[in-house]
């Protein structure tokens, strides 16, 4: 595994602290530091729960809004990192931009991913962790693995746990050892968004704001620009990243990186692809360390999501 894949983000991972817990234990550093207080990127994790409520706040076409709230658990464990669709571009400041760049593979890969001309990767294999319980929120939440993959069957409250609630998640151990972790709960993220949708302007000419109202010390916030894709179920043309201490209150997005991103078009006038939501997320977390150099990493957070009108003119 290259040096560059190991510590490649993803939208859905976190910043961590050194991890001081071992295999079954929370983060020993937990208690004192819940969010890192190094706030350096870390490497992809071989696990990863995320427990968050999120909203989408939409135009009703009459001067107003409705906003669409929802809380979601999900996890995900894998036999080695997740497939990497996207490669470092350009870094600046606190972001990171990645592209998808196809790679051509003939004969072509029959089991995993081109990843360089003539360079197939295999796919990772999904692994169980047994049932998935999570508590300290408003209502008891138990997930049993279906084929690997983890997610709720039945909606959850919108309101899923208290602003100074103290989460935990326990996994009864399959092929990923029995463990539990904990992290706190943050407060609702009230971002700078009108009308759930940004318009970012070509060129730049400048670095474009994104603000927030912060919750105090401690708590980190990514943000995700995710661009549309060529085609359903494609990767996104690219991925744009970056992460803050929610104290900072904004980020500034620097104005070359937006001008390498791709044309990208929000929801409600894009056609012909998948056009995402965009994210911006503050985030608690906690990880350990379950052996053979594989960590789980838990993250709890309230996220605003957003569509991205970025057009090349």
């Amino acid at each position: 595994m290259s040096i560059e894949r190991a510590m490649r983000w993803i939208a859905t991972a976190c910043v961590v602290a050194a991890c001081g817990g071992g295999a079954g234990e929370p983060d020993a550093g937990d208690d004192d530091r819940p969010d890192g207080g190094a706030g350096e990127a870390a490497p992809e994790s071989a696990g990863l729960i995320e427990v968050v409520e999120a909203s989408w706040t939409y135009d009703d076409g009459a001067g107003g809004e409705l906003v669409s709230r929802w809380s979601q658990v999900t996890a995900r464990f894998y036999d080695g990192l997740p497939p990497a669709f996207h490669q470092i571009e350009a870094e600046a400041g606190d972001c990171v931009l990645r592209r998808y760049t196809p790679a051509a593979c003939t004969p072509g890969c029959a089991t995993g991913l081109c990843v360089d001309p003539g360079v197939c990767e295999p796919w990772p294999t999904r692994r169980s962790a047994g049932t998935l319980t999570l508590g300290g929120a408003r209502e008891a939440v138990t997930i049993v693995p279906q084929d690997g993959y983890y997610a709720t069957s039945e909606p959850l409250p919108e309101d899923l746990f208290a602003d100074d609630a103290r989460l935990t998640a326990a996994l009864a151990g399959a092929d990923v050892p029995a463990t539990t972790l904990a992290a706190d709960a943050t407060a609702p993220l009230a971002a700078a968004i009108e009308h759930g949708r940004i318009e970012i302007p070509y060129p730049a000419g400048q670095d474009f704001v994104v603000a927030w109202t912060p919750a105090g010390a401690g708590g980190r916030v990514r943000l995700t620009l995710n661009a549309n894709n060529q085609g359903h179920g494609m990767p996104y043309a690219a991925i744009l990243e970056c992460d803050v201490a929610d104290a900072a209150g904004e980020v500034a997005i620097p104005a070359a990186l937006l001008d390498a991103f791709p044309e990208t078009l929000a929801w409600t006038v894009c056609a012909g692809s998948d056009c995402p939501p965009s994210t911006l997320r503050r985030y608690h977390h906690a990880r350990v360390d379950v052996g053979g150099g594989d960590e789980v990493v838990l993250v709890v957070g309230s996220q605003v999501n957003f569509g991205v009108d970025h057009v090349l003119e």
